[in-house]
């Protein structure tokens, strides 16, 4: 198994592998040096050829270079991984979300998929309680928990929902994706500069809406629209469980 840290243009400010110091960080080979001066995780390069050609690119690439059949690839700004027990919050620490992460591979094979994730919500609220598990719905490249399948490959026309994709792709093979509902990341993608934002533009995010909701039709994605931190965010909704593809 290995933790990979996608990052770009954030040395100093990879809050994720401050967290995890497992985690190996995956960065374009002419910032591998800053990278190292502000971090004690292990980096490696990507070639500088695949800048700007999208996070679907980088994930392939980095499936590819990966030796490990299980892959967990994180954001580079997760604050923590938390859960709520009687209305309290608690944040996990490292060696505790460690433990989760090889139960959450171990329990992904038992039931049969090939990808895992988290609640992709903070919120109490979103909580369910009584629904520990979800086998039909999305998980989010926050924490995207793969288990290599050949024939699944992230669709390298969608720079910012190749996530979304992947988990249609799993969905359709292998009907099921494991998602635990009690535990949630905390992230703060939208504000910090670097990384996907600098492709995130309103126009970019449609243009990437209409060739994922093109490729499954419009009865399995919908495009929701809404502002976050007073900026226009584009982004699916996927009606699971599909049917008829």
């Amino acid at each position: 198994m290995e933790i990979i840290i996608p990052s770009h243009k954030r040395p100093n400010r990879c809050i994720t592998a401050k967290y995890v110091k497992k985690a190996i960080i995956c960065c374009h080979d002419n910032q591998v040096e800053d990278y190292k001066k502000f971090n004690r995780n292990e980096v490696r390069g990507i070639p500088d050829e695949l800048t700007g050609k999208g996070m679907a690119v980088i994930r392939n690439y980095i499936l590819d270079q990966s030796k490990e059949e299980e892959v967990l690839m994180l954001d580079d700004d997760i604050k923590f991984i938390g859960y709520y027990e009687k209305l309290q919050l608690f944040k996990m620490e490292e060696f505790e979300l460690l433990r989760m992460i090889e139960d959450g591979f171990r329990m992904t094979k038992e039931a049969g998929t090939v990808l895992w994730g988290l609640n992709l919500q903070s919120d109490k609220k979103f909580y369910r309680e009584y629904s520990p598990f979800s086998l039909s719905s999305v998980v989010l490249g926050p924490f995207f928990g793969i288990i290599k399948d050949k024939s699944i490959r992230f669709d390298e026309r969608l720079g910012l929902k190749e996530d979304y994709d992947y988990c249609l792709q799993v969905l359709k093979k292998h009907r099921k994706i494991l998602r635990f509902n009690k535990y949630h990341y905390s992230c703060g993608h939208i504000n910090m500069r670097g990384g996907c934002t600098e492709d995130r533009t309103s126009l970019a995010e449609e243009e990437q809406a209409k060739i994922f909701q093109n490729k499954w039709g419009r009865k399995v994605v919908k495009i929701k629209r809404m502002t976050q931190g007073g900026n226009l965010s584009i982004n699916p909704v996927v009606i699971s469980p599909i049917k008829g593809i």
